[in-house]
């Protein structure tokens, strides 16, 4: 499984020319759990009201909480997430 960022702390602000592609792949998602808490702003360190959850696809994984901070804050991820949500360099 191939995780969205796996760090404690993200590094943010990081622009990615394909980050339309890769919310819109995350955005026809359902989620494979849901959390009993509140996801944070990773800039701000507040909490939002929008409830945690946890989504995979095509062998990566990634929380609404990282996914969020991605969209919000651009957040990095590693390019081997975005390839293989994306479906780039398969055989």
């Amino acid at each position: 499984m191939i995780y969205m960022n796996e760090s404690k702390s993200p590094r943010l602000h990081v622009p990615r020319a394909d980050k339309a592609e890769i919310l819109a792949a995350m955005s026809d998602v359902e989620p494979i759990g849901i959390a009993a808490g509140y996801i944070t702003d990773y800039a701000t360190g507040e909490l939002t009201d929008i409830v945690g959850a946890l989504y995979e696809k095509d062998g990566v994984s990634w929380s609404r909480e990282k996914a969020w901070n991605f969209e919000h804050n651009d957040m990095e991820v590693s390019d081997e997430f975005a390839d293989a949500l994306l479906g780039r360099n398969k055989r």
